[in-house]
Protein backbone atom coordinates (compact mmCIF):
# COMPACT_ATOMS: atom_id res chain seq x y z
CA UNK A 1 0.00 0.00 0.00
CA UNK A 2 3.15 2.30 -0.29
CA UNK A 3 2.75 5.55 -2.69
CA UNK A 4 4.92 8.01 -4.18
CA UNK A 5 1.99 10.22 -4.26
CA UNK A 6 0.38 12.09 -1.21
CA UNK A 7 -3.40 12.49 -2.32
CA UNK A 8 -5.40 14.49 -0.23
CA UNK A 9 -8.26 12.56 -1.22
CA UNK A 10 -6.80 8.94 -1.41
CA UNK A 11 -9.66 6.86 0.31
CA UNK A 12 -7.39 4.03 1.04
CA UNK A 13 -3.83 5.61 2.62
CA UNK A 14 -0.89 4.06 2.86
CA UNK A 15 -1.00 4.78 6.46
CA UNK A 16 -4.16 2.81 7.30
CA UNK A 17 -2.47 -0.58 5.44
CA UNK A 18 0.49 -2.51 6.57
CA UNK A 19 3.34 -1.12 4.02
CA UNK A 20 5.21 -5.25 3.76
CA UNK A 21 4.78 -6.08 0.15
CA UNK A 22 2.64 -9.34 -0.44
CA UNK A 23 5.09 -12.43 -0.31
CA UNK A 24 5.17 -13.91 -4.40
CA UNK A 25 3.97 -17.35 -2.71
CA UNK A 26 0.98 -15.71 -1.39
CA UNK A 27 0.52 -14.20 -5.01
CA UNK A 28 0.55 -16.94 -6.66
CA UNK A 29 -1.67 -18.83 -4.17
CA UNK A 30 -4.45 -15.54 -4.64
CA UNK A 31 -4.31 -16.17 -8.47
CA UNK A 32 -4.50 -19.82 -8.29
CA UNK A 33 -7.48 -19.44 -6.25
CA UNK A 34 -8.76 -16.43 -8.45
CA UNK A 35 -8.26 -19.05 -11.61
CA UNK A 36 -10.21 -22.21 -9.88
CA UNK A 37 -13.22 -19.93 -9.17
CA UNK A 38 -13.41 -18.99 -13.08
CA UNK A 39 -12.29 -15.25 -12.98
CA UNK A 40 -10.87 -13.81 -15.70
CA UNK A 41 -10.31 -10.38 -15.28
CA UNK A 42 -7.31 -9.15 -12.29
CA UNK A 43 -7.13 -5.89 -11.38
CA UNK A 44 -3.08 -5.11 -9.48
CA UNK A 45 -3.32 -1.69 -7.26
CA UNK A 46 -2.15 0.08 -4.35
CA UNK A 47 -0.91 2.19 -2.87
CA UNK A 48 1.23 2.38 -5.97
CA UNK A 49 2.14 -1.08 -8.02
CA UNK A 50 5.45 0.10 -9.91
CA UNK A 51 7.43 0.69 -6.77
CA UNK A 52 8.40 -3.13 -6.87
CA UNK A 53 8.49 -2.94 -10.44
CA UNK A 54 10.36 -6.33 -10.31
CA UNK A 55 7.16 -8.09 -8.33
CA UNK A 56 4.62 -6.79 -10.55
CA UNK A 57 6.10 -8.09 -13.66
CA UNK A 58 6.12 -11.22 -12.09
CA UNK A 59 2.53 -10.95 -10.76
CA UNK A 60 1.55 -10.16 -14.09
CA UNK A 61 3.53 -13.10 -15.69
CA UNK A 62 1.88 -15.61 -13.38
CA UNK A 63 -1.55 -14.20 -13.90
CA UNK A 64 -1.30 -14.41 -17.69
CA UNK A 65 0.58 -18.04 -17.41
CA UNK A 66 -2.16 -19.06 -15.57
CA UNK A 67 -5.10 -18.33 -17.69
CA UNK A 68 -6.47 -14.53 -16.96
CA UNK A 69 -7.03 -13.26 -20.22
CA UNK A 70 -7.10 -9.36 -19.16
CA UNK A 71 -4.78 -7.99 -16.42
CA UNK A 72 -4.91 -4.19 -15.34
CA UNK A 73 -2.63 -2.15 -13.58
CA UNK A 74 -4.26 0.79 -11.50
CA UNK A 75 -1.56 3.08 -11.20
CA UNK A 76 -0.47 6.96 -11.30
CA UNK A 77 2.37 6.18 -14.37
CA UNK A 78 5.06 8.66 -13.09
CA UNK A 79 7.66 6.00 -12.83
CA UNK A 80 6.23 4.36 -16.01
CA UNK A 81 9.01 5.24 -18.85
CA UNK A 82 9.31 3.75 -22.32
CA UNK A 83 11.66 0.45 -20.91
CA UNK A 84 9.46 -0.29 -18.12
CA UNK A 85 6.46 -0.36 -20.14
CA UNK A 86 7.33 -2.58 -22.67
CA UNK A 87 8.38 -4.84 -20.39
CA UNK A 88 5.10 -4.72 -18.84
CA UNK A 89 3.45 -5.41 -22.12
CA UNK A 90 5.97 -8.25 -22.32
CA UNK A 91 5.05 -9.60 -18.84
CA UNK A 92 1.23 -9.65 -20.40
CA UNK A 93 -0.03 -6.39 -19.07
CA UNK A 94 -3.59 -5.69 -21.41
CA UNK A 95 -4.50 -2.37 -19.61
CA UNK A 96 -4.18 0.61 -17.33
CA UNK A 97 -6.49 2.80 -15.09
CA UNK A 98 -4.17 5.85 -14.43
CA UNK A 99 -4.89 8.24 -12.19
CA UNK A 100 -4.32 11.44 -14.30
CA UNK A 101 -6.35 14.20 -11.95
CA UNK A 102 -6.82 17.25 -14.10
CA UNK A 103 -5.30 19.04 -17.68
CA UNK A 104 -3.76 21.79 -15.72
CA UNK A 105 -0.55 20.51 -14.44
CA UNK A 106 -0.90 22.91 -11.39
CA UNK A 107 -3.66 21.26 -10.15
CA UNK A 108 -2.96 17.78 -10.80
CA UNK A 109 0.35 17.95 -8.88
CA UNK A 110 -1.48 19.85 -6.04
CA UNK A 111 -4.65 16.77 -6.09
CA UNK A 112 -1.28 14.06 -6.19
CA UNK A 113 0.51 15.79 -3.67
CA UNK A 114 3.94 15.70 -5.37
CA UNK A 115 5.03 18.26 -7.20
CA UNK A 116 6.18 18.03 -10.84
CA UNK A 117 4.08 14.41 -11.14
CA UNK A 118 2.02 16.01 -14.32
CA UNK A 119 4.54 15.59 -17.25
CA UNK A 120 5.78 12.19 -15.68
CA UNK A 121 2.13 11.19 -15.63
CA UNK A 122 1.73 12.06 -19.47
CA UNK A 123 5.27 10.58 -20.37
CA UNK A 124 3.77 7.49 -18.49
CA UNK A 125 0.40 7.27 -20.34
CA UNK A 126 2.15 8.13 -23.52
CA UNK A 127 4.47 5.00 -23.31
CA UNK A 128 1.95 2.49 -22.12
CA UNK A 129 -0.08 3.39 -25.20
CA UNK A 130 2.91 3.64 -27.47
CA UNK A 131 3.18 -0.26 -26.27
CA UNK A 132 -0.44 -0.80 -27.22
CA UNK A 133 -1.95 -1.21 -23.27
CA UNK A 134 -5.34 0.43 -23.59
CA UNK A 135 -5.34 3.28 -20.97
CA UNK A 136 -8.29 4.47 -19.25
CA UNK A 137 -7.71 7.82 -17.37
CA UNK A 138 -9.04 8.11 -13.76
CA UNK A 139 -9.50 11.63 -13.06
CA UNK A 140 -10.78 12.13 -9.59
CA UNK A 141 -12.94 15.13 -9.78
CA UNK A 142 -12.59 17.46 -6.74
CA UNK A 143 -13.96 20.84 -5.83
CA UNK A 144 -11.33 22.64 -7.94
CA UNK A 145 -11.23 20.85 -11.10
CA UNK A 146 -15.19 20.26 -11.06
CA UNK A 147 -15.67 22.93 -13.68
CA UNK A 148 -12.88 21.88 -15.86
CA UNK A 149 -14.18 18.54 -16.51
CA UNK A 150 -15.55 19.73 -20.58
CA UNK A 151 -12.07 20.89 -20.81
CA UNK A 152 -10.41 17.66 -19.62
CA UNK A 153 -11.81 15.92 -22.22
CA UNK A 154 -10.90 18.39 -24.64
CA UNK A 155 -7.07 18.02 -23.39
CA UNK A 156 -7.28 13.97 -23.41
CA UNK A 157 -8.64 14.19 -27.27
CA UNK A 158 -6.46 15.95 -28.89
CA UNK A 159 -2.96 15.12 -26.10
CA UNK A 160 -3.20 11.81 -25.54
CA UNK A 161 -5.44 10.89 -28.49
CA UNK A 162 -4.94 7.08 -28.13
CA UNK A 163 -7.25 7.05 -25.18
CA UNK A 164 -10.84 6.07 -25.72
CA UNK A 165 -12.16 5.73 -21.98
CA UNK A 166 -12.39 8.29 -18.89
CA UNK A 167 -14.06 6.85 -15.99
CA UNK A 168 -15.39 10.08 -13.92
CA UNK A 169 -15.05 9.34 -10.47
CA UNK A 170 -15.56 12.44 -7.67
CA UNK A 171 -14.03 12.72 -4.13
CA UNK A 172 -15.58 10.35 -2.00
CA UNK A 173 -15.73 11.52 2.09
CA UNK A 174 -13.63 8.36 2.73
CA UNK A 175 -9.95 7.83 3.98
CA UNK A 176 -7.51 11.09 3.76
CA UNK A 177 -10.65 12.93 2.24
CA UNK A 178 -13.18 12.48 5.63
CA UNK A 179 -10.52 14.85 6.73
CA UNK A 180 -10.70 17.53 3.79
CA UNK A 181 -14.05 17.49 3.10
CA UNK A 182 -13.33 21.08 1.33
CA UNK A 183 -12.31 18.90 -1.30
CA UNK A 184 -16.21 17.56 -2.00
CA UNK A 185 -17.34 19.03 -5.36
CA UNK A 186 -20.77 20.65 -5.68
CA UNK A 187 -22.91 19.10 -7.56
CA UNK A 188 -24.51 22.31 -8.82
CA UNK A 189 -20.99 22.91 -10.69
CA UNK A 190 -20.58 19.39 -11.45
CA UNK A 191 -23.69 18.57 -13.12
CA UNK A 192 -23.57 20.83 -15.22
CA UNK A 193 -20.14 20.12 -15.96
CA UNK A 194 -20.79 17.00 -16.58
CA UNK A 195 -23.48 17.09 -19.15
CA UNK A 196 -21.11 19.66 -21.61
CA UNK A 197 -18.21 16.80 -20.95
CA UNK A 198 -20.23 14.17 -22.21
CA UNK A 199 -21.66 15.56 -25.11
CA UNK A 200 -17.69 16.49 -25.84
CA UNK A 201 -16.99 13.31 -25.79
CA UNK A 202 -19.51 12.23 -27.82
CA UNK A 203 -17.98 14.36 -30.98
CA UNK A 204 -14.37 13.20 -30.11
CA UNK A 205 -15.15 9.20 -29.54
CA UNK A 206 -14.19 8.66 -26.15
CA UNK A 207 -16.71 7.27 -23.80
CA UNK A 208 -17.32 8.46 -20.34
CA UNK A 209 -17.65 5.85 -17.12
CA UNK A 210 -19.74 6.54 -14.26
CA UNK A 211 -18.48 3.82 -11.61
CA UNK A 212 -20.10 3.42 -8.18
CA UNK A 213 -17.62 5.79 -6.85
CA UNK A 214 -18.51 8.71 -9.22
CA UNK A 215 -22.49 10.47 -9.10
CA UNK A 216 -25.84 10.13 -8.71
CA UNK A 217 -27.92 9.88 -12.52
CA UNK A 218 -29.38 13.45 -11.81
CA UNK A 219 -25.40 14.89 -11.63
CA UNK A 220 -25.65 14.53 -15.35
CA UNK A 221 -26.05 11.13 -15.90
CA UNK A 222 -30.09 11.10 -16.08
CA UNK A 223 -29.79 8.44 -18.83
CA UNK A 224 -28.22 6.20 -17.25
CA UNK A 225 -25.50 5.35 -19.86
CA UNK A 226 -22.61 3.87 -19.08
CA UNK A 227 -23.37 4.49 -15.38
CA UNK A 228 -22.47 1.30 -12.84
CA UNK A 229 -25.35 1.62 -10.04
CA UNK A 230 -28.11 1.84 -13.07
CA UNK A 231 -26.58 -2.09 -14.78
CA UNK A 232 -26.29 -3.44 -11.20
CA UNK A 233 -29.30 -2.29 -10.26
CA UNK A 234 -30.94 -4.13 -13.31
CA UNK A 235 -29.16 -7.66 -13.15
CA UNK A 236 -30.69 -10.16 -11.46
CA UNK A 237 -29.56 -11.56 -8.66
CA UNK A 238 -26.40 -9.58 -9.26
CA UNK A 239 -23.55 -10.35 -6.21
CA UNK A 240 -20.58 -7.34 -5.52
CA UNK A 241 -19.68 -7.23 -1.77
CA UNK A 242 -17.40 -4.38 -2.33
CA UNK A 243 -20.36 -2.45 -3.78
CA UNK A 244 -23.16 -3.52 -2.13
CA UNK A 245 -23.54 -0.17 0.19
CA UNK A 246 -23.46 -2.73 3.07
CA UNK A 247 -22.39 0.40 5.42
CA UNK A 248 -24.98 2.72 4.04
CA UNK A 249 -22.40 4.92 2.55
CA UNK A 250 -24.71 5.93 0.46
CA UNK A 251 -28.37 7.62 0.94
CA UNK A 252 -31.30 9.11 -0.53
CA UNK A 253 -32.63 12.56 0.48
CA UNK A 254 -35.34 14.57 0.12
CA UNK A 255 -35.02 15.05 -3.84
CA UNK A 256 -34.80 11.31 -3.98
CA UNK A 257 -38.28 10.79 -2.41
CA UNK A 258 -40.14 11.02 -5.51
CA UNK A 259 -37.81 10.74 -8.56
CA UNK A 260 -38.63 8.11 -10.95
CA UNK A 261 -34.97 6.40 -10.95
CA UNK A 262 -34.41 6.08 -7.24
CA UNK A 263 -34.11 2.46 -8.46
CA UNK A 264 -31.50 2.82 -9.84
CA UNK A 265 -29.49 5.37 -8.78
CA UNK A 266 -27.63 4.57 -4.73
CA UNK A 267 -28.35 8.45 -4.21
CA UNK A 268 -25.19 10.67 -2.99
CA UNK A 269 -22.34 10.00 0.07
CA UNK A 270 -24.02 10.28 3.38
CA UNK A 271 -20.97 12.98 4.34
CA UNK A 272 -22.56 15.07 0.77
CA UNK A 273 -25.96 15.48 2.37
CA UNK A 274 -24.50 17.05 5.65
CA UNK A 275 -22.08 19.44 4.25
CA UNK A 276 -23.99 20.51 1.15
CA UNK A 277 -28.00 19.87 1.93
CA UNK A 278 -28.33 18.23 -1.26
CA UNK A 279 -27.08 21.55 -3.84
CA UNK A 280 -27.25 20.10 -7.11
CA UNK A 281 -29.56 17.13 -6.56
CA UNK A 282 -33.36 16.80 -8.16
CA UNK A 283 -35.37 14.34 -10.32
CA UNK A 284 -35.28 14.45 -13.30
CA UNK A 285 -37.64 11.73 -13.65
CA UNK A 286 -40.86 12.56 -11.12
CA UNK A 287 -42.15 9.34 -10.51
CA UNK A 288 -46.19 9.05 -11.62
CA UNK A 289 -48.41 6.37 -10.26
CA UNK A 290 -50.46 4.62 -12.65
CA UNK A 291 -53.62 6.61 -10.92
CA UNK A 292 -51.84 9.56 -11.91
CA UNK A 293 -51.34 8.71 -15.66
CA UNK A 294 -47.95 6.94 -15.13
CA UNK A 295 -47.35 3.64 -16.64
CA UNK A 296 -48.32 0.50 -14.97
CA UNK A 297 -47.92 -3.49 -16.03
CA UNK A 298 -51.20 -4.80 -15.35
CA UNK A 299 -51.12 -8.33 -12.77
CA UNK A 300 -54.79 -7.65 -11.96
CA UNK A 301 -57.12 -11.05 -10.49
CA UNK A 302 -53.14 -12.19 -9.92
CA UNK A 303 -52.65 -12.61 -13.39
CA UNK A 304 -48.50 -11.39 -14.10
CA UNK A 305 -48.49 -10.94 -17.89
CA UNK A 306 -45.64 -12.50 -19.61
CA UNK A 307 -42.36 -10.87 -19.56
CA UNK A 308 -43.08 -8.81 -16.37
CA UNK A 309 -40.05 -9.62 -14.29
CA UNK A 310 -37.49 -8.78 -17.09
CA UNK A 311 -39.06 -5.35 -17.95
CA UNK A 312 -36.17 -2.87 -16.48
CA UNK A 313 -37.82 0.45 -17.39
CA UNK A 314 -37.47 2.77 -14.78
CA UNK A 315 -40.66 4.60 -13.46
CA UNK A 316 -42.61 2.04 -14.72
CA UNK A 317 -45.29 0.07 -11.57
CA UNK A 318 -46.18 -3.07 -11.50
CA UNK A 319 -49.99 -2.78 -10.91
CA UNK A 320 -51.72 -5.49 -8.46
CA UNK A 321 -55.41 -5.47 -6.72
CA UNK A 322 -54.00 -8.07 -4.76
CA UNK A 323 -50.94 -10.02 -3.72
CA UNK A 324 -50.24 -14.09 -1.99
CA UNK A 325 -47.21 -15.07 -0.11
CA UNK A 326 -46.25 -17.34 -3.27
CA UNK A 327 -45.83 -14.23 -5.20
CA UNK A 328 -42.71 -13.13 -2.79
CA UNK A 329 -39.90 -15.09 -4.85
CA UNK A 330 -40.45 -13.83 -8.30
CA UNK A 331 -41.12 -10.02 -7.06
CA UNK A 332 -37.92 -9.89 -5.36
CA UNK A 333 -36.45 -11.43 -8.80
CA UNK A 334 -38.26 -8.76 -11.27
CA UNK A 335 -36.27 -6.21 -12.27
CA UNK A 336 -38.62 -3.51 -11.66
CA UNK A 337 -38.82 -1.87 -7.94
CA UNK A 338 -41.98 -0.20 -7.81
CA UNK A 339 -45.39 -1.87 -6.65
CA UNK A 340 -48.71 -0.05 -7.06
CA UNK A 341 -51.01 -1.47 -4.75
CA UNK A 342 -54.84 -1.30 -5.16
CA UNK A 343 -57.97 -3.51 -2.75
CA UNK A 344 -57.55 -4.07 1.00
CA UNK A 345 -57.01 -7.79 2.14
CA UNK A 346 -54.93 -9.44 4.84
CA UNK A 347 -52.77 -11.52 2.92
CA UNK A 348 -51.83 -8.71 0.42
CA UNK A 349 -51.00 -6.29 3.50
CA UNK A 350 -48.75 -9.47 4.86
CA UNK A 351 -47.17 -10.51 1.46
CA UNK A 352 -46.45 -6.46 1.41
CA UNK A 353 -45.25 -6.41 4.70
CA UNK A 354 -42.48 -9.46 3.53
CA UNK A 355 -41.16 -7.23 0.60
CA UNK A 356 -40.22 -4.31 2.46
CA UNK A 357 -38.87 -5.74 5.70
CA UNK A 358 -35.46 -6.99 4.84
CA UNK A 359 -34.26 -4.21 2.74
CA UNK A 360 -31.60 -5.28 0.17
CA UNK A 361 -28.01 -3.78 0.26
CA UNK A 362 -28.22 -2.21 -2.51
CA UNK A 363 -30.20 0.85 -2.15
CA UNK A 364 -31.73 1.04 -5.81
CA UNK A 365 -32.82 -2.79 -5.26
CA UNK A 366 -35.42 -1.69 -2.33
CA UNK A 367 -39.10 -1.84 -3.59
CA UNK A 368 -41.26 1.50 -3.10
CA UNK A 369 -45.23 0.93 -2.75
CA UNK A 370 -47.42 3.38 -3.58
CA UNK A 371 -51.33 1.96 -2.40
CA UNK A 372 -54.51 3.30 -3.50
CA UNK A 373 -56.82 4.01 -0.76
CA UNK A 374 -60.65 5.12 -0.49
CA UNK A 375 -61.38 7.64 1.39
CA UNK A 376 -63.54 5.96 3.71
CA UNK A 377 -64.22 5.48 7.30
CA UNK A 378 -60.99 3.07 7.82
CA UNK A 379 -59.04 5.75 6.10
CA UNK A 380 -56.82 6.58 9.07
CA UNK A 381 -56.39 3.22 10.64
CA UNK A 382 -55.19 1.47 6.97
CA UNK A 383 -53.06 4.36 6.48
CA UNK A 384 -51.54 4.10 9.99
CA UNK A 385 -50.60 0.40 9.06
CA UNK A 386 -49.50 1.02 5.89
CA UNK A 387 -46.66 3.85 7.06
CA UNK A 388 -45.48 1.08 9.54
CA UNK A 389 -44.91 -1.43 7.36
CA UNK A 390 -43.02 1.29 5.46
CA UNK A 391 -45.16 1.44 2.44
CA UNK A 392 -43.60 5.52 0.96
CA UNK A 393 -47.12 6.99 -0.60
CA UNK A 394 -50.72 6.55 -0.56
CA UNK A 395 -53.16 7.56 -3.60
CA UNK A 396 -56.89 8.93 -1.88
CA UNK A 397 -59.12 8.55 -4.57
CA UNK A 398 -61.18 11.96 -4.65
CA UNK A 399 -60.75 15.45 -5.68
CA UNK A 400 -63.20 17.54 -3.60
CA UNK A 401 -62.16 20.66 -0.69
CA UNK A 402 -62.33 18.26 1.97
CA UNK A 403 -60.65 15.22 0.78
CA UNK A 404 -57.69 18.65 0.42
CA UNK A 405 -57.81 19.32 3.93
CA UNK A 406 -57.84 15.91 5.07
CA UNK A 407 -54.75 15.21 2.95
CA UNK A 408 -52.74 18.15 4.10
CA UNK A 409 -53.26 16.69 8.19
CA UNK A 410 -52.54 13.72 6.94
CA UNK A 411 -49.50 14.63 5.73
CA UNK A 412 -48.73 16.54 9.13
CA UNK A 413 -49.51 13.09 11.23
CA UNK A 414 -47.39 10.90 9.21
CA UNK A 415 -44.23 12.93 7.31
CA UNK A 416 -42.92 9.42 6.47
CA UNK A 417 -45.79 9.46 3.65
CA UNK A 418 -46.28 10.71 0.93
CA UNK A 419 -49.76 11.27 0.41
CA UNK A 420 -51.47 12.04 -3.13
CA UNK A 421 -55.35 12.60 -4.86
CA UNK A 422 -57.14 12.46 -7.46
Amino acid sequence: MVCNERCPFCNVPAEDFSTRPMPIEDIRAQIQDFVAGGQQTLTISGGEPTLLKRLLLQTILEARTAGISFVELQTNAVLIEGDYAAALKEAGLTSAFVSLLSDVPVLHDQLAGLPGAFPRCISGIEALLDEGIAVTLNPVTAAITAARVPDYVDFVAHRLSGVRTISLSAVQPHGRAAKNLDLLPDYAVLGPAIREARRRADVHGITLLNPYCGLPRCVGWEDGAHCAEAAEAAEEDYQAPNVENVQANKLHGAPCRDCGLRTRCGGAWRAYWDRFAGSGLRAPLPRRTPWEGGEGIRAFNGDFPAGWAEDARVGVFLWVDRLRAEDLPKLRRAKLRDLAVEGWDRETLRTVRSLLATPEPLPQRQFRVAWLLPADALLLERIGLLSVIGVDTVFLEGTDGRLSALAALLRGQFPSLTIKQG
